[in-house]
């Protein structure tokens, strides 16, 4: 997965790319895209329309955006959730183990919670999975909420040890 931070004038946006799947601030977009020529010119085929950009990206780490007869200019940020991806894989996180939607969680910050208890549940591709403890412990923190779509490898529950 490659994800980028784009800010354009006043308005950021977080977007994912993970092999055929696109999604710009946790909604997920159709989108097939082709390279025209090796100048930045390219073609998005969406289900009902395409579009034509050019992309160029100046010295200044900015990109110069043609899209629709509207000029822009973005910063991009690279990989903007690494510290994130560090903070999940620390021992007693709870991480989705594929993109998918939170369905329910069961637990609520500060409970204590055994190993093996469930703590949420996750719905992808039209299955329920309970998410359990990996050890006994405390919930210190909940970082979705029900209805919310989750990347592969979100932190969603983070448990401090039991002692």
């Amino acid at each position: 997965m490659t994800d980028y931070r784009v800010k354009i004038a006043n308005r950021t946006y977080d977007i994912s790319i993970q092999e055929d799947t696109l999604a710009v601030n946790g909604d997920r977009i159709s989108l097939d895209e082709c390279s025209l020529n090796s100048n930045g010119m390219l073609i998005m085929r969406q289900p009902t329309k395409n579009v034509e950009a050019h992309l160029e990206p100046e010295r200044s780490g900015r990109v110069d955006i043609q899209i629709e007869g509207n000029h822009l200019s973005a910063e991009v940020v690279k990989g903007f959730r690494d510290s994130k991806r560090t903070e999940a894989q620390k021992p007693g996180n709870i991480v989705s183990p594929m993109p998918g939607l939170v369905v329910d969680i069961l637990v609520k910050i500060g409970e204590k919670v055994k190993k093996g208890q469930t703590l949420l549940v996750q719905e992808a591709m039209k299955m329920h999975m309970k998410l359990r403890a990996p050890a006994s412990g405390t919930v210190r923190s909940i970082s979705t909420a029900p209805g919310s779509r989750v990347d592969k490898g979100t932190l969603l529950v983070a448990l401090d040890p039991a002692s």
